[in-house]
């Protein structure tokens, strides 16, 4: 058996000391050609951020403002990636903050820089965080003219490649949403938000398929629908909407729970309440905020009933809310002998307490 003892002064120890001593001298090297470069960097952000300003406000002829870019590119290194993400960094952060004409300005310098063969190389990048900052420049820049490139990634079998390639054409085709009820997979909580996001900004018209969408075998595109069914006030599926109370995922249930709230599906109040009891934390909160909305007797039973029962705190409390807001005098009465009942009542009509 080796005695790792008589090694550590002769053979491991200095071998940790000269690793260590190489480690030391690659940090120190790294920090002094950084502070060497940064000045070089802060140098050419300066100059791009005016001259980038300058010619967008200018809003110079086509041909004056190629001529304007070639001559720039000549005073900074824009051979070099890290220059050319400035440049483009620059355009992007333009483009979002700026309205009107100057979307197509932004469009014509993106152009000129050469800039949009950058992205269709990151687009051909093996790599594929770099295709999906191709894909992000293009939804940033809404540069409808990429769409193509961005195509081919509908079947990819990475999911990240694939669910980015379906949020890319929807930022710049927001008219054909409809596009997404034929996507395959699962669909993450923050693809639901930019989804949604889009949605909201563009606001395009209603998909021509929306019905079929809470048919779908996939639950991301019936939660997808639920939501989209909100947002267009679109009350043709009710009947559907409520059949998903009972679906087998509780995350589509909790859409659809939301949905009833939104909009305003009454007869669903005998439903929701048998429900109660098969739904996680998050949705019987959701059902109790739901039928406070629009219940009647049957709901205000049902918040009593559970009041006396061995519940989560934060359950407890926002049937209490509820039941004061659907009754404000029911706790004149009722309850008196219970602390914990009684505080909560307090914290309802005082919040600070």
């Amino acid at each position: 058996m080796v005695d790792f003892t008589y090694y550590l002064p002769y053979v491991i120890l200095p071998a940790l000391t000269i690793f260590f001593l190489i480690l030391m001298s690659i940090l120190i090297l790294n920090r002094f050609f950084s502070n060497l470069s940064t000045p070089k960097i802060n140098n050419v952000k300066s100059k791009v951020d005016d001259f980038l300003t300058t010619l967008v406000f200018s809003s110079p002829e086509e041909a004056e403002l190629a001529s304007q870019i070639e001559n720039f590119k000549k005073e900074i290194p824009f051979d070099k990636k890290w220059c050319k993400k400035i440049v483009l960094n620059k355009i992007i952060f333009l483009k979002k903050n700026l309205k009107g004409d100057i979307i197509k300005t932004t469009h014509l310098i993106y152009e000129q820089f050469g800039l949009f063969n950058y992205t269709i190389s990151l687009l051909n990048s093996k790599k594929n965080y770099l295709v999906c900052l191709g894909m992000y420049h293009l939804k940033a820049l809404e540069y409808s003219k990429g769409k193509k490139y961005v195509v081919p990634f509908l079947n990819h079998k990475n999911r990240i490649l694939n669910s980015s390639a379906y949020l890319t054409l929807i930022s710049l085709e927001p008219e054909n949403l409809s596009l997404l009820y034929n996507y395959p997979k699962s669909i993450l909580l923050a693809g639901e938000i930019n989804i949604m996001d889009i949605v909201h900004q563009k606001k395009p018209p209603i998909p021509s398929n929306l019905k079929d969408w809470i048919q779908s075998k996939n639950p991301s595109i019936v939660r997808l629908g639920i939501k989209l069914m909100v947002f267009y006030n679109y009350t043709n599926e009710n009947h559907s909407i409520v059949e998903h109370l009972k679906s087998d995922d509780a995350k589509v249930r909790l859409a659809a729970i939301l949905a009833v709230r939104q909009l305003f599906i009454f007869d669903t109040e005998k439903i929701l309440i048998e429900q109660f009891d098969n739904e996680d934390k998050i949705n019987k909160i959701e059902i109790l905020k739901t039928i406070t909305a629009f219940g009647g007797e049957d709901s205000e039973n049902f918040m009593v009933d559970l009041l006396s029962k061995p519940i989560d705190d934060d359950i407890k409390l926002i049937a209490v809310k509820s039941l004061s807001t659907m009754n404000p005098t029911y706790f004149e009465n009722t309850f008196t002998g219970n602390p914990e009942i009684i505080k909560m009542i307090k914290h309802v009509k005082i919040p600070s307490i």
